[in-house]
């Protein structure tokens, strides 16, 4: 493959190159973006190249309401359960002291559990995951059940589990290895009591999403728990990401696709994120689509004052975004929480 940038992820890139590494965010000894399913594969058009991949997959088109851009045979109407304008994060389990989850900023709509991971090691011995708790520093492991009640019920906030980051991707290459995985999600949704979906954030450079089983999963998932959520992180850049989500999306088995802008050259630019996000918007239609911004005074990342820029831009032209994510929750707080406070009320005003 071509010299792919590193989406999403400390200095280890989340699934070869993709997303969310493990070995950055603010001081902690792991992560920038653990979102594994950027960085799915080798090849595409690259920030830098020629400039974002083309529309691999174009064919999935069009939602209800999307983007007018987009073709025709999106997946059906929008998953009813979903936030209207999302303002997600990621809260990584290796922190240490995390604040409890009914403590994240209330402009935080959706939290996502990062992450889930195979047994045995990628690609996965069995199809099963395993979820290691937070730190217990403020209470956040003890009231771990409490809290996603608290937050769900309460707070009428979103909680999905994130599954994958770096090293982590999955090969599904038979039904019994998906019932596994299945099977799996459905005991940690018993375990933790329930939460709202799941994050396919799964996928290395050189290894295929096997897309056919994933969608069966995905819908398996969808069909036991009512309004359950699929998501996806993907590579901007990247025609193998971009394949896989438009078909995800076609089959109804993705309610939204979130690229990954940060932690890679070129990446956290507004040019570039005004292009690609138009991309994407024609691949899939707006209304499916969440754009990941990492704020933090690293390189190859956004200041707040560029982001919120580049989000009106990104807006004015796609007016039906669903929203945005950062990467992640506590880096953002340990700078005085600028996604959550400043970034979150332009995206999902609160009264």
């Amino acid at each position: 493959m071509t010299n792919q940038p590193t989406v999403g992820g400390g200095t280890n890139q989340l699934n070869g190159g993709s997303s969310q590494g493990e070995n950055a965010s603010a001081g902690s000894s792991q992560g920038s973006a653990g979102n594994g399913s950027a960085g799915l594969g080798q090849g595409g058009n690259q920030p830098g190249g020629s400039g974002g991949g083309g529309t691999a997959g174009a064919s999935a088109g069009n939602d209800a309401g999307g983007s007018s851009a987009a073709g025709s045979n999106a997946g059906g109407s929008s998953n009813s359960s979903l936030p209207d304008h999302i303002v997600g994060g990621y809260y990584p389990n290796w922190t240490n002291a995390p604040p409890r989850l009914r403590d994240v900023d209330s402009h935080y709509n959706l939290i996502y559990l990062f992450a889930a991971k195979p047994v045995g090691g990628a690609p996965g011995t069995t199809g099963a995951v395993t979820f290691d708790l937070p730190d217990d520093g403020a209470g956040a492991r003890t009231n771990f059940n409490a809290d996603i009640a608290y937050a769900r019920s309460t707070q009428h906030r979103k909680i999905i589990l994130s599954v994958g980051g770096a090293g982590a991707g999955m090969s599904f290459p038979n039904r019994q290895k998906s019932q596994t995985f299945v099977d799996s999600i459905d005991a940690l949704y018993t375990k933790f009591g329930g939460f709202d979906g799941m994050d396919w954030n799964t996928f290395e450079a050189d290894q295929d999403p096997d897309t056919t089983e994933m969608i069966w999963i995905s819908l398996q998932l969808k069909s036991e728990h009512p309004g359950f959520i699929i998501s996806a992180p993907p590579a901007p850049w990247n025609d193998r990401d971009k394949t896989f989500c438009a078909a995800m999306v076609k089959a109804g088995a993705l309610d939204y696709a979130a690229p990954q802008y940060y932690d890679g050259p070129n990446l956290a630019t507004q040019d570039y994120m005004t292009t690609s996000v138009a991309e994407w918007a024609q691949l899939i239609g707006a209304p499916k689509l969440v754009v990941g911004f990492g704020i933090w005074n690293q390189a190859n990342y956004m200041n707040i004052a560029d982001a919120i820029s580049t989000w009106k831009a990104v807006t004015q032209a796609n007016p039906t975004l669903r929203g945005a994510f950062d990467w992640e929750i506590f880096t953002d707080i340990d700078q005085g929480s600028p996604f959550a406070k400043k970034l979150g009320p332009l995206i999902a005003p609160q009264p």
